[in-house]
C-alpha cells in the first residue's frame, strides 16, 4: 500500500498527562483543535500538550513537541487538567470494527471514504482515538490551510471562517506564497492582523530588536516592522486601522485603535510610510476598555501634539507615542523598553503589539 493509506492527522489522547522535555514551540490557542492544526502545519511536530491558561478561562496553552510518548515513554508525566496528544502512523482503514463481518475489504475510519480512505467526508463522525473536530472538505474554510489562504484576517472573519484567536494563512498578494500569521478575532469585532510583537521572556530585555525589513517577516513570533515593510504591506493589503497595545505587569496598559475618520487615516498613512508629516494625536484614536494609560488620557501633551518622534524606519516602535520626559511607547535595545512610562524596568510577560485591520 502507498502512503495515501495513512491518516496523517490521527492523534491519540492521554488525559491528565503531558510529555516533558521536548517542547519546541509554545502558543496560546482557543482550543485543542487549534493546537492540533498548529502541530499538523509544523513538519517537525509529533505530539502536543494542551494546558489550561490561568489568566484566561477561554484560552489554552499549546506546546508543540518533536517526540511522542512511544519514542520517550519515560517523559510522559501526570499533570491534572492538562492533556497529551500524540500522532499515530495508523492506516485510514479501520479493521477494529465489525471484525466478525466476512468481507475482503476493511472499513474506513469515521469521516473518511474512498478506495484508500483518502477522502474526508463532509460530516465526519466521532471516534475514540482521534480529536473530534475536523473542517468539512466540501467547502474549505478560508485561512485554515496553506492551500486555501485568505487575503487578510478581516477576510477570514467576514467569510465566517474564524475559529477564534490564533494562527491562520493569508496571501495578501494572491500570488500563491501564503504567510502563517496570528489573527485576533475577538477584540472590537476581530479581523486584526498582528504585525509587530515583542514579549519579554524575563526581566532582562534582549540586546537587539527583531526588526523585519519586509512584511513577509510577519509571523506569530517576535517581530517589528520597519517603515518600508509597512509601506509594502499596505500596497497589497488595504488596511484602514491600526491598534497599539502594550502592557506592563508592574505598570499600566496603553491600548488604542485609530479612529475611522480622516484623523485616524492620517495615522495609518504616517506609520505606513505614505507621508512623513506627523499626524495630530487628539481625535485620531479611540481608547479600549482596558486602557488606563496616561498617554491616551493626555493626547494634548504629546510631543508637538502629534504621533511619532521619529521620521525614520523605526517610527512604528521608537517613540510612536510620546510625552517628553513623561510617558512613552518606546522600544530601544540600549535599555529603554517603555510602555506609558519613562526609564522603567521590565518583567516577564510585558508586551508591545501592533495590529492592522
Amino acid at each position: 500500500m502507498t502512503n495515501t493509506d495513512f491518516c496523517g492527522s490521527v492523534f491519540e489522547t492521554q488525559v491528565d498527562h503531558v510529555l516533558v522535555g521536548h517542547v519546541m514551540k509554545k502558543v496560546v490557542v482557543a482550543d485543542e483543535f487549534e493546537c492540533q492544526m498548529n502541530c499538523i502545519r509544523n513538519q517537525t511536530c509529533k505530539s502536543f500538550n494542551v494546558h489550561p491558561w490561568a489568566d484566561h478561562n477561554t484560552k489554552r496553552v499549546c506546546e508543540l513537541s518533536n517526540k511522542t510518548r512511544q519514542m520517550k515513554p519515560g517523559d510522559l508525566k501526570k499533570k491534572k487538567g492538562s492533556n497529551y496528544y500524540g500522532s499515530l502512523k495508523g492506516t485510514c482503514v479501520d479493521v477494529s470494527r465489525d471484525k466478525e463481518e466476512k468481507s475482503n475489504s476493511g472499513h474506513c475510519h469515521p469521516g473518511y471514504k474512498g478506495k484508500l480512505c483518502q477522502t474526508q467526508e463532509s460530516a465526519p463522525r466521532r471516534e475514540s482515538v482521534t480529536t473530534t473536530k475536523r473542517a468539512p472538505t466540501t467547502q474549505p474554510m478560508k485561512g485554515w490551510h496553506s492551500n486555501q489562504p485568505a487575503v487578510s484576517c478581516k477576510d477570514i472573519r467576514d467569510s465566517g471562517a474564524s475559529r477564534g484567536d490564533g494562527e491562520y494563512w493569508i496571501d495578501p498578494e494572491k500570488g500563491g506564497n501564503p504567510l502563517n500569521v496570528y489573527c485576533d478575532m475577538t477584540t472590537d469585532g476581530g479581523g486584526w492582523l498582528l504585525i509587530s510583537n515583542v514579549v519579554m521572556q524575563n526581566s532582562t530585555p534582549p540586546s537587539q530588536l527583531p526588526v523585519k525589513n519586509s512584511y513577509r517577516g510577519i509571523s506569530s513570533d517576535q517581530m517589528l516592522l520597519t517603515k518600508d515593510a509597512m509601506s509594502e504591506l499596505r500596497t497589497h493589503l488595504s488596511f484602514t486601522q491600526l491598534r497599539f497595545y502594550c502592557s506592563k505587569q508592574q505598570g499600566r496598559t496603553f491600548h488604542v485603535i485609530t479612529a475611522t475618520n480622516s484623523s485616524g487615516e492620517a495615522v495609518v498613512q504616517y506609520f505606513s510610510g505614505q507621508t512623513d508629516v506627523p499626524p495630530a494625536s487628539c481625535g485620531s484614536f479611540v481608547r479600549m476598555k482596558n486602557d488606563n494609560s496616561k498617554l491616551a488620557g493626555g493626547c494634548d501633551k504629546w510631543y508637538n501634539g502629534v504621533w511619532g518622534a521619529s521620521r525614520d524606519q523605526d517610527r512604528l516602535y521608537h517613540a510612536a507615542a510620546y510625552v517628553p520626559y513623561g510617558y512613552h511607547w518606546l522600544l530601544y535595545p540600549g535599555g529603554r523598553w517603555e510602555c506609558d512610562d519613562y526609564y522603567a524596568g521590565v518583567s516577564s510577560g510585558d508586551f508591545w503589539k501592533v495590529f492592522v485591520r
